[in-house]
C-alpha cells in the first residue's frame, strides 16, 4: 500500500514563516501607490470632471456647473485638500494615499471571509488594472464604487454568518437586545455580532453618496443574498443596505428637489446626460478596453485591440474557473455572490447608457477579481501537470501586470501632454490680465476655469448662437468674459471680440 504524505509548504520545512494575507495585501496598497506615483505623474493637471467636483468646495473658484447626474461624494472626498490649497500636486498626493488605504481596506474584509491568500492577489489583479492606476489618484468616483463593492459583498457574507452564530447560540434567530448582556460582553464580541451590518451600512453610503444609481444596483443582488441565506431572519442586513442606500439618495432627492426643480426633472436631466434607454454597447467597450478614457461626442476609440481583447475574454474563463474551484473545495457562496454583483454592476452600461467609458466597469473588474484570484491560488492538478500549470498561472499574472501597466503609462503620458498644454494657456491667461470676477466659457473651459479662478461654462461640441443665462449673468454684473475654443467655430457674437493666441491648440476672445 503507497502512503501519501501529507504537503507541508516550503516556509514550513525551511524554518521561515509564512506571510499572513493581511501583510500581504498591506504590501500591495504599497505597491500600489508607488505604481501610480511612477506611471501617472502627481504633476498631471486637472480634467474636466475633477475640475467640476473640485470646484463645489474650493476655496480659490466658483463652483462650476453641476449636472443632474453627479453626486457629492466625490466632493466631499476632495474637499479637504481644496477647501485650502488650490495646488493639483496636493491633490493627487491625498488621493494616491486615500486610493491605496481604500484598496487595503475593502479587500481586508475578504481575509477575514477567505483566509486564505486570495485576497491579497485580488486586490494586486485590480490594483494592476490600467483604470485603477491611472484614476487612481483622480477626482473621479468610480474607483470607490468599485472598492465599496468589494467591501460590501465582503461584509455581506460576515453579516449572514454573524446572524446564523447568534440563531446557533439562542435558537431563537437574530435577538441581540434580548440575548446580549451589554453589561457583561466584551467589546469584541460586540463589535463581531453588530459590527458587519453596521460597516456594510456605511459602506454603501459612502457608495450611495459617490453614484447613487450605482449604489442601487449594487445593493439588489445584496438583498437577494441576504433573503436566501437567512429568510425570515435577514432583517438586519437588509437594514443596514436600507440605510446605507438611504444617505446617498436621500441627499441627491433631497439637492433634486431644491435646486433641480423636482426629483422628476432631475431624473429626465440625468437621462438625457447618460443617453439612456435600451441600447447596446459592447463594441464600444470592448474598442475601449485599452483606452481612450471616453467613447463618445466623436471621440475616435480606434479599432478592437486583439490582445485587449484576448485580456477582456481571459476574466469570464477565469471567474468559471476561480467558481469551479472553490465548489470542489467547499464554499463557493462567497465568491458565486461576487461574481453575480460584478456582472449586475456592469450589465447598465453595456445594455441601457449609450456611450462607452472603461471606468464604469471598474466595479465588475474589482468584484471578479475575487474568483480570478481563486483560480490561481486553488489547487493544482497532481502529478506531471502539477509544474506547466503553475508556470502557466503565474505566467498570465504577470503578463496582466506587464499590460495592463503598459496601457496605465501610454494613457497617463498622453493626458499629461494635453494638460501641460492646459496649464500653458491658463498661465497666457493670466498673463493677459484674466482675474477674478471673470467666467471662461468654451471648450477646456472648466478646467481653465478652476485653474484661473474663474467661473465656468463648459462646451463639448458646438456653442450657442445665442450667450447662454450664465454668460450673460456673468456679463451684467461686470466680470470678464473669455471663450475658449480650438476646432469648434466661434459664436458670431465673439468675432469682435479681443483675440488672443495660447499654447497649444487653444484661442480666446476676450470680451470688451
Amino acid at each position: 500500500m503507497t502512503v501519501t504524505r501529507p504537503r507541508v509548504p516550503a516556509a514550513a520545512r525551511s524554518g521561515r514563516p509564512s506571510p499572513s494575507p493581511i501583510a500581504l495585501l498591506a504590501l500591495v496598497g504599497v505597491l500600489y501607490a508607488a505604481a501610480q506615483l511612477v506611471l501617472v505623474s502627481p504633476r498631471m493637471g486637472i480634467g474636466w470632471d475633477e475640475a467640476i467636483y473640485a470646484s463645489q468646495y474650493a476655496a480659490h473658484a466658483p463652483p462650476a456647473p453641476f449636472s443632474a447626474p453627479r453626486a457629492r461624494g466625490t466632493p466631499l472626498l476632495v474637499a479637504p485638500v481644496v477647501a485650502v490649497t488650490d495646488s493639483v500636486l496636493v491633490l493627487r498626493l491625498y488621493l494616491t494615499a486615500v486610493s491605496s488605504l481604500a484598496l487595503f481596506g475593502a479587500f481586508l474584509v475578504w481575509t477575514r471571509v477567505r483566509a486564505d491568500r486570495s485576497a491579497p492577489l485580488a486586490a494586486l489583479l485590480f490594483a494592476g488594472c490600467w483604470l485603477s492606476l491611472f484614476y487612481g489618484n483622480e477626482a473621479m468616483p468610480n474607483l470607490y464604487v468599485a472598492l465599496g463593492g468589494v467591501a460590501a459583498t465582503g461584509l455581506l457574507v460576515l453579516a449572514v454568518r454573524a446572524v446564523r452564530a447568534s440563531a446557533a447560540r439562542t435558537g431563537r434567530g437574530w435577538d441581540p437586545g434580548t440575548r446580549l448582556d451589554w453589561g457583561r460582553t466584551s467589546g469584541a464580541d460586540r463589535w463581531r455580532q453588530w459590527g458587519p451590518a453596521v460597516a456594510l451600512a456605511a459602506v454603501l453610503a459612502v457608495v450611495s453618496l459617490m453614484r447613487p444609481s450605482d449604489a442601487l444596483v449594487l445593493a439588489v443582488p445584496l438583498a437577494v443574498a441576504a433573503l436566501i441565506a437567512l429568510r425570515r431572519r435577514a432583517l438586519v442586513p437588509l437594514a443596514a443596505v436600507a440605510a446605507g442606500l438611504a444617505v446617498g439618495w436621500g441627499q441627491w432627492l433631497a439637492e433634486a428637489a431644491q435646486a433641480y426643480g423636482g426629483v422628476a426633472a432631475r431624473m429626465r436631466g440625468a437621462g438625457q446626460a447618460n443617453l439612456t434607454g435600451w441600447t447596446v454597447s459592447l463594441v464600444e467597450h470592448a474598442r475601449a478596453l485599452d483606452g481612450p478614457s471616453l467613447c463618445r461626442f466623436g471621440v475616435r476609440c480606434g479599432e478592437v485591440s486583439p490582445v485587449a481583447l484576448a485580456w477582456g475574454l481571459a476574466i469570464p474563463l477565469m471567474t468559471l474557473l476561480g467558481l469551479w474551484t472553490a465548489r470542489r473545495s467547499g464554499g463557493s457562496g462567497p465568491l458565486l455572490l461576487a461574481a453575480v454583483t460584478g456582472v449586475a454592476t456592469a450589465l447598465p452600461y453595456l445594455f441601457y447608457v449609450g456611450y462607452a467609458a472603461p471606468r464604469f466597469l471598474m466595479p465588475a473588474y474589482a468584484l471578479l477579481s475575487l474568483p480570478v484570484a481563486r483560480a490561481v491560488t486553488g489547487p493544482r492538478p497532481a502529478g506531471r501537470w502539477r509544474a506547466p500549470v503553475s508556470a502557466l498561472l503565474v505566467t498570465g499574472v504577470l503578463a496582466h501586470l506587464a499590460l495592463q501597466g503598459t496601457y496605465a503609462y501610454r494613457m497617463a503620458a498622453g493626458t499629461y501632454r494635453d494638460r501641460e498644454r492646459m496649464e500653458l494657456a491658463a498661465n497666457a491667461l493670466r498673463e493677459a490680465g484674466v482675474r477674478p470676477p471673470c467666467l471662461v466659457y468654451g471648450q477646456s473651459g472648466v478646467q481653465l476655469g478652476y485653474l484661473l479662478g474663474c467661473d465656468s461654462q463648459g462646451v463639448t461640441q458646438r456653442f450657442a448662437r445665442r450667450p447662454p443665462d450664465r454668460v450673460r449673468a456673468a456679463a451684467d454684473r461686470g466680470a470678464q468674459v473669455v471663450i475658449v475654443h480650438t476646432r469648434v467655430p466661434l459664436p458670431p457674437y465673439a468675432r469682435q471680440w479681443r483675440p488672443l493666441d495660447l499654447p497649444g491648440r487653444w484661442k480666446a476672445r476676450i470680451a470688451p
